[in-house]
């Protein structure tokens, strides 16, 4: 048996007005969605103006996230000629390769993730980051990204 952590609707709604406030302050109509470990939405905000495709998108960059435990940036080998092209094409189409979905960790392990869309990439992801400094603050955990700011991809062997 093993014991996890499991986001509460609380939790999910104080990262979405983090969220929130990090659009309107860039003067963004975002759509974000928080998810549980197993990318289903726990919580979705569509802001005023929000585009409506945008919520979808949301959606399927936190179901990402989530479920594949990285940044939807980071699938830079999904490329044609790459060696995880078409990997977007796996479960239903909902597997998002751009930019705008960030796993939610606590403690090492993946909780859920955050997914935005509506802005340009530095703007979904400073909404998601808010997002999470606000889930990580609010439990007295250090806010650390280093781990996804740093990463670039792995070498490539004969290239």
């Amino acid at each position: 048996m093993r014991t996890a952590n499991v986001l509460t609707l609380e939790e999910a709604e104080l990262m979405l007005d983090a969220a929130v406030a990090e659009a309107q302050r860039q003067g963004v109509k975002s759509v974000i969605c928080i998810s549980d470990a197993g990318g289903w939405p726990i919580a979705l905000r569509r802001m005023d103006g929000g585009k409506p495709t945008s919520v979808e998108i949301a959606i399927n960059k936190a179901f990402t996230a989530a479920c594949h435990r990285r940044p939807t940036h980071t699938y830079t080998n999904a490329q044609p000629n790459e060696e995880a092209f078409g990997i977007m094409t796996q479960h239903g189409g909902r597997f998002t390769i751009f930019v705008g979905g960030w796993p939610i960790e606590v403690d090492g392990e993946v909780v859920g993730g955050v997914g935005v869309s509506g802005g340009h990439t530095k703007e979904d992801i400073a909404c998601c980051k808010a997002a999470i400094t606000a889930l990580l603050e609010h439990l007295g955990k250090p806010v650390d990204f280093s781990k996804w700011d740093d990463w670039s991809p792995p070498p490539v062997e004969g290239r």
